[in-house]
């Protein structure tokens, strides 16, 4: 097990200080504590508790763990507790109260037991469902990813079994889906299936051009509003796809627009319309059709396809499987940094926060090194190129297997 941190990043700590342009004296004034005590935790001689670390980073208006020094991506449970700026008789208090304390005794010991790798007493720890909803919670708590207090979890109990995290749930049952089915009409299937089905391989498109890097990431709330028809002559437009779906089946006439309202009216689809540019007419009205949920759960209840399984929280989602991988394949000269597809360091890397200052980390799966050239005075940084960290081969080696099932065409790189 990692060596807990505990401590505070000195060297943070005297360059936030001295941005917001205050003095030790000045610090010690809104903690209450004397200058000299901040000039020892800025010299590295002394690391304030957990209680102070909450007041220097209420003084510095930062988080706490802005100012901690812990190994990014190879965080231990106390570690993250430690940055949250709580004591294990806090967040025993708040677990106590919620529903992953519920009917069991959770006190400061069983805090610091779990955290030492040590047994923990009672039931809360037995089944991997009990723990992943005490992890759900920590990780609430600490103000991290569910998925960075698992990987926590694991470096601190690598004997354990992986917590599962519960899932969301479903917004639609499959009961109410197969009863809206029922009510709709022949012509009416036949509209909501080929919108489902053009939803789909765009959804492959779109994810395919993820996994290989290619092309500008286009959000959902974009891609799925698919083009149904252009208000000019074919003539000068064609037929968009989802026409041509209709075309084959002979469906495709003048009483589309009122069929799509009946399945807008049942909630199975939302219908906009924008412009498009056409040479040589200029631009003109274009209908676009989206699928809501409500509608794709009711085409697979009518098609008798299974609902798609929720990839676990914990995981990778294949885009950053299929990046990992890429690292992976590279070692042991690294990966170039160029090579790198789309934002996914930001995702993967360590250091990184891709979703802004007050959240949390990345992965910390891969890292940064330089290659260097020269000696002496004259040695320089030549490029820097990427390796998986301790974290991400641990990673990989923990569900590899899993991950070869979810992402068959993905190739995974045997590890030296």
């Amino acid at each position: 097990m990692p060596h807990p941190v505990w401590k505070i990043d000195a060297t943070k700590l005297t360059k936030m200080r001295k941005e917001r342009g205050l003095s030790p004296e000045d610090v010690a004034g809104r903690m209450g504590v004397s200058g000299r005590l901040i000039r020892y935790y800025e010299a590295g001689v002394h690391s304030p508790s957990v209680s102070r670390l909450g007041d220097l980073a209420l003084a510095l208006e930062c988080s706490p763990e802005d100012l901690t020094g812990g190994p990014r991506g190879e965080a231990s449970l106390v570690d993250l507790r430690y940055a949250a700026g709580l004591t294990a008789a806090s967040v025993a208090a708040r677990l106590q109260e919620g529903p992953a304390g519920h009917g069991h005794f959770i006190d400061y010991r069983k805090i610091r037991d779990l955290e030492e790798g040590r047994k923990v007493a009672g039931k809360m720890l037995r089944e991997p469902e009990a723990s992943g909803l005490l992890a759900g919670a920590l990780a609430r708590m600490y103000g991290v990813p569910p998925r960075v207090l698992v990987d926590a979890w694991m470096r601190s109990r690598p004997d354990d079994v992986p917590p599962k995290l519960p899932s969301s749930g479903r917004k639609h049952s499959s009961a109410r889906a197969e009863e809206i089915w029922e009510g709709l009409n022949e012509r009416q299937r036949i509209y909501l299936t080929a919108c489902y089905q053009e939803d789909q391989e765009v959804e492959r498109q779109v994810t395919a051009a993820r996994v290989a890097g290619s092309g500008k990431r286009i959000p959902a709330a974009e891609w799925r509003k698919i083009p149904f028809t252009i208000k000019a002559d074919p003539e000068f437009t064609g037929y968009t796809a989802l026409q041509d779906r209709l075309r084959v089946l002979g469906e495709h006439d003048a009483g589309a627009g009122q069929t799509l309202k009946a399945l807008a009216t049942r909630g199975l689809v939302q219908v906009s319309e924008d412009q498009v540019e056409v040479f040589p007419l200029g631009f003109v009205p274009r209908i676009r059709v989206e699928l809501t949920r409500l509608g794709r759960a009711c085409a697979r209840a009518g098609l008798g396809e299974a609902l798609p399984p929720r990839r676990p929280a914990d995981l990778l989602s294949e885009w950053l499987w299929s990046s990992l991988m890429k690292v992976a394949s590279a070692e042991p000269d690294g990966l170039a940094e160029d090579d790198m597809w789309g934002k996914s360091k930001f995702y993967l890397g360590t250091g990184y926060r891709p979703h802004g200052p007050r959240r949390g980390r990345s992965r910390g799966l891969i890292d940064e090194f330089p290659v260097r050239e020269g000696e002496g005075e004259e040695a320089f940084v030549r490029e820097y190129r990427w390796r998986l960290t301790d974290a991400g081969r641990q990673h990989i080696a923990q569900h590899r297997d899993t991950y070869q099932s979810m992402y068959p065409n993905v190739t995974i790189v045997e590890l030296t």
